[in-house]
C-alpha cells in the first residue's frame, strides 16, 4: 500500500479530517492535502509528527515508507508481528495477495497466539488483523476499532466467529452456522437480523482466533 492510502486509512480509523490532523500534529493542512493527493510525501521529521499524533511506532512508519525492510527489525524471540489489513480489501482477492493491503503491524507474544490457536509458531500458520467496524458483534465483546486476529489456515466450524466475504458488503465479522444446505451468518446484536445464504455460498476468509481493544 502506498503512503497516501495508508494515511487515509489511519485518518478514517480515528474519524479525523485534514483540519483535525493538522491541528493535532502541528503539520500544515496544505502539506497533508498534498500527501493525500500523492503529490508529495513527508520527510522523516514530518512523518514522526504524524506518527506521534496517530500513536504509530517509528518502525511501522519506516516500513510503510519503504525506508527499511521488515527483516531489519529484531523482535524479541518470543514476539511476532502480525500485519493489519486495510478496510479496503476488495472482494475476490486471493488470500496470498493480502500482504499488498497491509497498513501496519501489531506485535503479539507467540505464547498467546499458541494458546489461542492450539498451534505453535513453528507450524507457520498465516495470521492477519482487521479492525472491527460497527456494533454488530458487540455481544461477543467485539467493538468498533478492535483488532481482530484471524487465520485463513484454521478450519471454521459451525459456531465459530469468522471473517466472511459478502458480495454486497465486502469483509465482515460474523458467527458462522452451518445448517443443512444453508449457511447462516449471525450477528451478536439483536438489532441485526441473521444473513441466510442458500444459493450463494459464503466465502470464509479465515477463522477469528482473538480480538483486543483498540489503543
Amino acid at each position: 500500500m502506498d503512503f497516501k492510502n495508508w494515511l487515509k486509512e489511519k485518518m478514517e480509523e480515528k474519524n479525523w479530517n485534514q483540519v483535525q490532523l493538522a491541528r493535532a500534529s502541528g503539520v500544515s493542512q496544505a502539506a497533508i492535502c498534498r500527501w493525500l493527493k500523492g503529490e508529495r510525501e513527508p520527510d522523516i521529521s514530518m512523518l514522526q509528527k504524524i506518527g506521534r499524533t496517530l500513536n504509530i511506532p517509528d518502525w511501522e512508519l519506516l516500513l510503510i515508507k519503504g525506508i527499511v525492510n521488515r527483516d531489519v527489525f529484531s523482535l524479541d524471540e518470543d514476539d511476532i508481528a502480525i500485519p493489519i489489513l486495510s478496510s479496503k480489501v476488495p472482494c475476490g482477492i486471493a488470500e496470498n495477495d493480502f500482504d499488498a493491503y497491509t497498513v501496519g503491524y501489531e506485535i503479539f507474544n507467540k505464547s498467546l497466539i499458541q494458546m489461542k490457536t492450539g498451534k505453535s509458531y513453528q507450524d507457520k500458520i498465516r495470521l492477519f488483523i482487521v479492525r472491527a467496524k460497527g456494533d454488530s458483534m458487540i455481544g461477543k465483546g467485539i467493538t468498533e476499532n478492535d483488532l481482530v486476529v484471524f487465520s485463513p489456515d484454521l478450519q471454521t466450524i459451525s459456531g465459530d466467529i469468522a471473517i466472511v466475504e459478502l458480495e454486497d458488503f465486502g469483509l465482515c465479522i460474523k458467527e458462522v452456522i452451518f445448517q443443512d444446505k444453508a449457511v447462516i451468518l449471525k450477528s451478536a446484536n439483536p438489532k441485526y437480523d441473521p444473513i441466510i445464504l442458500i444459493d450463494k455460498p459464503a466465502r470464509i476468509i479465515g477463522k477469528v482466533i482473538m480480538h483486543v481493544g483498540y489503543h
